[in-house]
């Protein structure tokens, strides 16, 4: 697969430090980058941005611990990340003029992407391209009431949901009387870092009476990825260069993550396939 030049990798610390005989840089997760943000503790970028970058936009990685670790885009790459995102719902399926409605925190991309209100410059979000509408409530517990009265009166079509607020999101709706079945088109959930196991997600779509989704999310390395509805594996973008790894693992790159380079990030163990389904013959699928 094509990378980035060399010379690149050499002008970021954190690559630098980490390119083999090969002029590749050695696959690595969010613990190699920790690390590096502890040994140098004055670089909230962990070494991944050059010093003389003006990002448009920085974003907090949730998953890591502290120090804060950041990543940033230029306005051409947030749109690009915009659209690999509108790709997923339309997979999943959607309507003009429909309601997505997110049980998340708003600094969340699945958030911050759907829409240009969210954001600044994003020219256009991922809801915006699909013509529906977005509403967001604050992803914490205490809030679950408040989403049960969206989706008793709002009637979003779509529902977003992050792993903790599963729990109190169907409480809350079982008290408030509020039925998704017949109601809402999907549910899709996601975790902070990773995706969550097929079988917890088929006991949620028992419980809902709908269909619900898994997304394969790694904010480090711009990721976003969802679940088929046809083979239920893990569709990957042409927006990113996947490749099988040592120990059966797989590396993501980013391809327009030019300010803040994301370059052989390691997912972890999976089963990769090319090709197979009908929803999109020509890209790679990550099963989970």
């Amino acid at each position: 697969m094509a990378h980035p030049s060399t010379s690149s990798h050499n002008a970021l610390a954190f690559y630098r430090e980490r390119i083999a005989d090969d002029g590749k840089p050695r696959p690595w997760t969010l613990a190699d980058l920790e690390a590096f943000a502890a040994a140098n503790p004055g670089d909230r970028y962990a070494g991944r941005v050059s010093s003389e970058a003006r990002p448009k936009l920085s974003m907090q990685i949730e998953a890591t611990a502290e120090p804060p670790i950041w990543m940033a885009l230029d306005s051409g790459e947030l749109d690009k990340w915009a659209a690999v995102l509108s790709r997923i719902y339309a997979r999943w399926g959607c309507a003009t003029g429909e309601c997505i409605a997110f049980f998340e925190y708003g600094s969340s991309p699945l958030v911050i992407l759907s829409s240009s209100g969210y954001v600044g410059y994003l020219k256009r979000g991922a809801a915006e391209r699909l013509g529906i509408n977005a509403i967001c409530n604050d992803g914490v517990a205490a809030m679950a009431p408040r989403m049960a009265t969206i989706v008793e009166s709002v009637k979003p079509a779509m529902i977003v949901l992050r792993r903790d607020v599963i729990a109190p999101f169907c409480s809350a709706i079982e008290m408030a009387g509020v039925s998704l079945k017949g109601r809402a088109r999907w549910v899709a959930v996601c975790d902070v870092d990773g995706a969550l196991d097929r079988d917890e997600t088929q006991r949620l779509a028992s419980t809902l009476g709908v269909e619900v989704y898994r997304i394969l999310r790694a904010d480090a390395a711009f990721l976003l990825a969802g679940e088929c509805p046809d083979c239920r594996l893990f569709h990957i973008d042409a927006a990113y260069n996947v490749e099988q790894v040592s120990n059966g693992e797989i590396a993501i790159t980013t391809r327009f993550a030019k300010t803040c380079p994301a370059i052989r990030y390691n997912i972890g163990a999976a089963k990769l396939e090319r090709g197979g389904c009908a929803k999109a013959p020509r890209e790679w699928r990550v099963e989970l």
